[in-house]
Parts: structure tokens; sequence; C-alpha cells
């Protein structure tokens, strides 16, 4: 019976451990994912932040930022696994190591401010598309 009762709580611990191994490679994966396609939007999007804060402070904040940033992060890779398998998250990645992919990666900064002022000249003709039925 102890025999029994040992084996059965090995098998149950190397499947726990099994899963918990599982979910931290995904976390992982995910994260990486993330960091590729949206770390350097938000170091855009945190800069003013930065900037508001007093010089010699900055680089104390820049650190409790990134910590901050990594929680995000781990946050976010919880909603990628509900809408992807760990497979799907290989071959994003996977398309990401190639020459387009790291294009991408790399222009994505640049393309994101340039949409960002096509979408304020948007927005003031929308306000005047707007003003034509408000009257």
């Amino acid at each position: 019976m102890k025999k029994l009762i040992f084996v059965l709580f090995v098998i149950l611990g190397t499947s726990v451990f099994a899963q918990e191994t599982e979910g931290d490679s995904f976390q992982k994966k995910a994260v990486k994912l993330i960091e590729l396609t949206s770390g350097q939007q938000f170091e855009i999007i945190s800069e003013p932040i930065v900037q508001q804060i007093p010089e010699e402070s900055r680089e104390d904040f820049k650190k409790d930022l990134n910590e901050s940033l990594n929680g995000l992060y781990v946050k976010l890779a919880e909603i990628y696994r509900e809408e992807f398998t760990e497979a799907e998250i290989d071959e994003i990645l996977a398309f990401y190591d190639t020459s387009v992919g790291k294009k991408m990666v790399a222009t994505t900064p640049k393309v994101m401010q340039k949409a960002m002022t096509v979408g304020q000249q948007w927005g003031m003709e929308l306000q005047s598309i707007m003003a034509k039925y408000m009257q």
C-alpha cells in the first residue's frame, strides 16, 4: 500500500512539474514575442513619461519602469496563452527570426511614428465630417 501511494505521488508530482515546465516555456516564448513586437513601442510611449522625471532620478526610474514592464509582459503572455497554442507561438517566433521578420521589428517604430501622423491628420478630417452632421 505504501508503495502504491508513493508511486501515485511520484506520478502526480511528475505531471505537475511537466505542466509547470510547459507553462514556463510558453510564458518565456510569449514574453519574447511581446518584447519583439511591442517592446520598442512601449519604449517610445514611455519616453515622454521618463522626461517628466527629474534628471537625477531618471536612471532609477527607468530600472523601476523596466521591472514594471516585465510584469506587464508576463500578464500579457497569459492573454497570448488564451489565444495561441505554443506551436503557433513557435511559428510566429520563427517568422520574426527570418530576415523579413527582423526587418519588420526594426522598422516598426518608424512605421508607428508615421502612422501616428497620418492618424492625427485623419482625425482632423473626421472632425470636419462630424461637424457637417452636428449642425
